[in-house]
């Protein structure tokens, strides 16, 4: 009886290490040497389970959308009860949420080198897109009647202050940061409150 294929394990292993690399150290710096290392695995075997540096980048960056995108589908399920903005920011700002830095920031590496990988520019966008309308659809539910340009904006800026989390967690912030930013989308998303 032939062994079971360990390819998509070792594949998901090794895309999770591509995935700490990145977020080191940018999508640059995340060299096939630092990959295989992460990974505990020998550099030839990277191309035999993700092919070349494109495919190894194209399948990063599924795999970063992929996640971003299941995260995104657990916050509209976890925003569908939200009855004011304080509901909003306390599922977003939980202590105990499940938030990976990992993600954002190779997102973020990701990003930057759209320009050179323009393949992956619209399906980034597209997730970025999806969690801004989760917020915004939550918010216009919350404050019906309330302007639409207006609920993008703090959207926007809700979006903002809670990727800066993650953004900022390679430099060890002080934790009353992470208040300052619940408060200031809390504050926020109050200004839509009095508009409608």
């Amino acid at each position: 009886m032939p062994r079971p294929s360990l390819k998509d394990q070792r594949s998901e292993e090794i895309l999770d290490a591509y995935l700490t690399c990145v977020a080191r150290f940018g999508l640059e710096g995340a060299t096939q040497e630092r990959i295989a290392a992460e990974a505990g695995v020998k550099r030839p075997l990277l191309r035999h389970y993700l092919g070349n540096r494109d495919q190894m980048i194209a399948a990063l960056t599924q795999h970063v959308v992929d996640t971003f995108n299941a995260s995104t589908s657990s916050l509209a399920t976890a925003l569908a009860d939200a009855g004011n903005a304080e509901d909003i920011v306390a599922v977003l700002f939980a202590d105990d949420a499940p938030n990976d830095p990992r993600l954002l920031l190779a997102w973020q590496g990701l990003s930057i080198s759209a320009s050179e990988n323009p393949g992956m520019r619209a399906d980034l966008l597209d997730s970025l897109e999806r969690f801004l309308t989760v917020l915004s659809d939550t918010l216009n539910r919350i404050v019906p009647g309330a302007n639409p340009a207006r609920v993008r904006a703090v959207a926007q800026g809700i979006s903002s202050s809670f990727v800066t989390l993650d953004s900022l967690s390679p430099l060890s912030p002080p934790a009353g940061w992470r208040q300052e930013l619940k408060q200031a989308a809390l504050l926020l998303a109050r200004t839509l409150e009095g508009s409608a």
